[in-house]
């Protein structure tokens, strides 16, 4: 994968902790679901809290607070990217188990590289990364055979996740081209209020008495989601976005369907296919064939920073 990279290894270990973070979100999202919750409810609810905690830490952190155009433009592709990705995830759940969606989420780099090459954002995808991210959605393909019908109780679980998808895949995209110097404290807040905003819209039109039935599930659900997930997920994802491109930040989603087929088998007693060892076997070896260096290779490194800049220059890339 030619992106740039800040030295060996680097990009892995942070993979790994967001696949973690949100490879369970898939299951426990369904939590509040299952537990007879709106679906949307619940999302936007969860939008509210990730933003009640990033904003006193932009505050904290004394970040400059940035321009009306560039929050505007942060509660965009908040509304593409987070709400794109979490909507259509919550709603189609309830038509298909977490494992499933996560599996048809893993397409995200495959279509983070179709819109890069939409938008021109400078990344590139060689030979050996081309082979690689094949070789992840081959096994996407043949966990996505191995679950069978059973996980699918309608094919309207599986429009929502490809919805989804794309919404990752074409808003990382988005985002890297907007912010090539990373999205600061304040813009990470406003992409949450964008998606909230995205939220309460769907649920002014498709929920015609909006309430929650609060229980222990709803309640793990609303908190693992608008904290961990967004809160602390985006922040790692923003970070992998800015260092390693969209395409190399959304091959986290390789990493999501081993996390939550696992999670899903263990505490929710989901099905599982013996078959889906052989597509966790093909992505965990992607992975290794975009992580691992060869023999006598030298990581990528970035670019270097020029000796001087123009006057004003580092006010107009602090990051927002």
């Amino acid at each position: 994968m030619d992106v740039p990279s800040r030295g060996p290894g680097s990009v892995l270990p942070r993979l790994v902790l967001l696949g973690i973070l949100w490879g369970a979100t898939f299951p426990i999202s369904r939590l509040g679901v299952d537990a007879g919750a709106s679906p949307f409810v619940l999302v936007t609810i969860a939008f509210a809290v990730a933003a009640a905690v990033t904003a006193p830490v932009a505050a904290a952190l004394r970040s400059p607070f940035p321009s009306g155009r560039r929050l505007a433009e942060s509660a965009g592709v908040g509304a593409l990217l987070i709400g794109g990705i979490n909507l259509p995830l919550f709603w189609g759940e309830r038509f298909a188990t977490g494992g499933v969606a996560s599996i048809v989420y893993a397409t995200a780099p495959m279509v983070s590289v179709a819109f890069v090459g939409l938008l021109g954002t400078g990344e590139r995808v060689g030979r050996r990364g081309g082979v690689a991210l094949a070789l992840g959605l081959g096994g996407v393909a043949v966990l996505a055979l191995a679950s069978g019908g059973a996980a699918i109780s309608s094919p309207w679980g599986l429009v929502a996740f490809g919805v989804g998808a794309v919404c990752q895949g074409a808003g990382a995209v988005t985002l890297r081209r907007l912010r090539p110097q990373g999205e600061g404290p304040w813009g990470e807040t406003f992409q949450f209020v964008g998606g909230g905003a995205l939220a309460l819209a769907v649920v002014a039109v498709a929920v015609p008495r909006p309430t929650v039935l609060w229980s222990a599930p709803v309640l793990v659900s609303v908190l693992y989601v608008g904290l961990v997930s967004m809160a602390v997920g985006y922040a790692v994802f923003f970070d992998l976005i800015r260092r390693h491109g969209a395409v190399g930040a959304n091959q986290v989603t390789f990493l999501n369907p081993v996390v939550a087929l696992v999670l899903g088998v263990v505490a929710f007693a989901e099905p599982f296919a013996v078959e889906e060892v052989a597509g966790l076997a093909l992505i965990l070896l992607a992975l290794a064939l975009l992580h691992l260096p060869r023999s006598g290779e030298r990581q990528a490194l970035p670019p270097p920073v020029p000796a001087s800049r123009p006057a004003g220059a580092e006010e107009s890339r602090t990051p927002g």
